[in-house]
């Protein structure tokens, strides 16, 4: 094969352009000279751009997607009420649920898009359902957004979307007949710029909404659950009032420059994503025994991962250790275990039972996808599952 004279092939990467470093190392330098680490123009500039991006009237930066997500469900002040959540989703998803003082109701996903499906979220609906936490997995927004989303608004529940994955996917809204990106969805959404994600900060998250009660609540509780008293404290630059217990979840100056570099390639990155993804689809679609993911004329993705899926009664670990060992492929199984397989969630399952995500689960696997990723090795790794 040609694995002898290819750059080598990572599962993911963040790419940061040569072109954006002078800028940001320039920034860098400016921070430090200003002593000036936290919450200053960087920040504020970070999440102007996001609400733009997105649509949505305010972005609050966080230091994590988890944080955010937390930080939303506590700033909500729903207490003491169960959310629906996905069982194919990362442990952040859950814990922010059982973090901000409610239950967590772990629940199947449909098979196709590894998304809640309204018909599941339907039927393990009831009284004490507080509200959804819809995870768009690998970047993909449900075909039924929409009719989720009327469903929670009709029936009173909190609407929280982990977007995490989905950093500029969009979806068309034939209702209204608009574009609409996720992180404007329901109440409100959280990004994640962890190193492997659509574009990076090293480590930060970004909440959106259109509530601005929410929004200000949630800048209440990422600051230790206190607000700034300026100019009522004689001789004193400002004193505070604490209005919760919390913590600090303030994203720094340097993750926010490094946010506004990658931003500036935010649509060449979703471009070479896509055009990834569509060489995987047209050389993938003929393997009898694989599977390619749903792709869907209303939707933008953003191209997380490219996950397939084993149709046959081949052995995913011998197909995935001749890919590394053979063919020096990486790939992935997220999540795995699901997280109603994980020990510290047993009290927390639906009773529906978890038919699909337990088939699936243990037959799919997710091929290399980065933007520094080239059309010869996406070809390579095409030639090397036709081979198989």
């Amino acid at each position: 094969m040609w694995s002898g004279i290819l750059d080598k092939i990572y599962r993911a990467k963040p790419y940061i352009p040569k072109s954006s470093r002078d800028w940001i190392m320039t920034q860098y330098r400016e921070i430090l000279d200003s002593g000036n680490l936290i919450q200053g123009k960087y920040v504020k500039s970070f999440e102007s751009e996001v609400k733009s991006i997105v649509g949505v009237k305010n972005a609050v930066a966080t230091t994590s997607c988890g944080t955010g997500l937390e930080t939303v469900l506590i700033a909500s002040e729903i207490r003491n009420k169960k959310f629906i959540v996905p069982t194919q989703t990362f442990a952040a998803s859950v814990n922010c649920i059982i973090r901000s003082g409610n239950e967590p109701l772990i629940v199947d996903v449909d098979e196709v898009t590894q998304c809640l499906s309204l018909n599941i979220i339907k039927e393990n609906f009831s009284d004490d359902i507080g509200g959804v936490v819809l995870v768009h997995m690998s970047g993909l927004i449900t075909p039924e957004m929409v009719e989720i989303e009327t469903f929670c608004k009709d029936n009173n529940l909190f609407l929280l979307t982990d977007d995490a994955h989905a950093y500029g996917a969009n979806y068309y809204d034939v209702n209204v007949d608009k574009v609409r990106y996720a992180g404007s969805f329901g109440d409100a959404g959280v990004f994640s710029f962890y190193p492997t994600k659509i574009i990076t900060t090293a480590e930060g998250g970004m909440i959106t909404t259109n509530n601005d009660e929410l929004a200000e609540k949630c800048r209440v509780v990422r600051n230790h659950g206190t607000r700034r008293n300026d100019g009522q404290h004689q001789g004193l630059d400002y004193g505070y009032t604490c209005e919760m217990p919390s913590t600090n979840y303030r994203m720094s100056e340097f993750n926010a420059v490094l946010g506004i570099s990658q931003n500036k390639h935010l649509d060449d990155f979703l471009i070479r994503r896509n055009d990834i993804a569509d060489i995987y689809t047209d050389r993938l679609k003929n393997i009898k025994w694989l599977k390619t993911p749903l792709i869907d004329d209303y939707m933008y993705q953003s191209w997380w991962q490219y996950i397939v899926r084993i149709m046959s009664g081949r052995d995913r670990v011998k197909i995935l250790l001749e890919l590394l060992n053979k063919h020096n492929i990486p790939t992935a199984n997220a999540y795995q275990p699901l997280c109603h397989q994980q020990k510290i969630y047993s009290e927390f399952l639906s009773t529906k039972g978890f038919k699909n995500s337990e088939d699936f689960i243990n037959k799919i696997f997710s091929l290399p996808m980065y933007v520094e990723l080239k059309d010869e090795q996406v070809h390579y790794i095409c030639d090397c599952l036709e081979s198989m």
